[in-house]
């Protein structure tokens, strides 16, 4: 019998009539693990079936870049940001598992990677702060994913996220932009992402979905814009252009030299990917503080025409959610609006107040 410890249980790995058998036998104790050997192993000598050699388990980088890898990436050629999302994510967890094989990894090494992972700090922040919950699911959902793959590839016999418990993530941070910080942010930041900001402000549309629009997206005429394909279904939609709006494009679409509204600077033949720096020295000459993303942008669009009247089916068509509960995680009233209610409230309290005294001197 030979036994060998891997991330916290005990493997087995003899051979029957000439084929190798390595397997884990998901106990932490030697001495269990020397027992369930035993019973393997007879169970193995007495069947009746041919045993099958079994290939080397690969390594986790060599499958994650030579498998998962291509399979992602032709597998969402219509969402390419998903697969992006995928590959950020394998950039992570190669750098963590590295060469250990697929069947070296356990859930207990998952839920150690989830603990490293969350003790990081975030790359491009400046206080210190650490990754987000929801960066370290996205990663193990990637971890998921590339797992049920393998398994049905037969490079490996069991999912060891399956069983790991994703962190509890805390939407709080939404924030919403007021106007004084707009304009002291669009005056700040270069092009185009001023008119890539401008855009989000005016229509409630996601970042990605307004660097993949193309000409012939916008409708100048009539004053609409198409977006024809996004996450799921519901992003698929038209949305009416405000003046501001109309006259971004305007400009946009006329100066245009390929398909793109905003070409990439460095191949006009593919949109822009990301704004980050941009954003980030926009936020930096602006002195806004605390700052906010390019996303909470589209918060504060969606916040905006909440709180302008617009009832929430219309507002769910226009951000492209599949619910209204999705719609209600993005409308953040502002301090200005909950001042006015309570307001009212004093108002209405006060009114109340005078005609009972009116009433009781009657």
């Amino acid at each position: 019998m030979s036994l060998f410890r891997r991330g916290g249980v005990w493997w087995y790995d003899f051979q029957v009539r000439g084929v190798r058998i390595r397997e884990t036998s998901g106990l932490t104790l030697k001495s269990e693990a020397a027992r369930a050997e035993a019973i393997r192993k007879a169970q193995l000598i007495h069947s009746n079936g041919n045993l099958r050699a079994e290939e080397p388990s690969p390594e986790f980088e060599q499958f994650a870049l030579t498998e998962f890898a291509p399979w992602s990436e032709n597998e969402h050629r219509e969402h390419p940001s998903t697969h992006h999302r995928y590959m950020r994510s394998v950039k992570v967890l190669v750098r963590y598992f590295g060469q250990r094989t697929l069947d070296m990894i356990t859930s207990a090494e998952v839920e150690r990677f989830k603990i490293a992972r969350s003790r990081e700090r975030r790359k491009f922040a400046t206080d210190g702060r650490h990754v987000t919950p929801a960066a370290v699911n996205r990663d193990l959902a990637a971890l998921r994913i590339l797992f049920n793959l393998a398994i049905r590839l037969n490079k490996a016999r069991t999912n060891p996220v399956a069983g790991v418990k994703l962190l509890a993530e805390h939407n709080l941070h939404m924030r919403v932009v007021s106007p004084e910080e707009e304009s002291a942010y669009l005056a700040a930041a270069s092009q185009p992402l001023r008119d890539v900001a401008t855009i989000i402000l005016e229509t409630g549309m996601r970042p990605g979905e307004v660097f993949h629009l193309r000409r012939e997206n916008v409708n100048l005429e009539i004053g609409f814009l198409q977006i024809p394909r996004g996450k799921t279904l519901f992003a698929r939609r038209t949305i009416p252009l405000t003046k501001r709006a109309l006259t971004v494009f305007s400009r946009r679409v006329s100066e245009a030299t390929t398909e793109w509204v905003f070409p990439s600077r460095n191949d006009p033949n593919r949109p822009i990917g990301w704004l980050r720096k941009a954003h980030m020295e926009a936020l930096k000459q602006s002195a806004i503080n605390p700052p906010f993303r390019l996303y909470d942008l589209r918060h504060t669009a969606l916040t905006r025409m909440a709180m302008a009247g617009v009832d929430l089916p219309t507002l769910r068509e226009l951000a492209g959610h599949a619910n209204i509960q999705m719609t209600m995680r993005y409308v953040h009233p502002t301090p200005e609006h909950k001042r006015a209610a309570i307001q009212k409230l004093e108002n209405f309290t006060r009114d109340a107040s005078v005609l009972a005294l009116r009433y009781v001197s009657a």
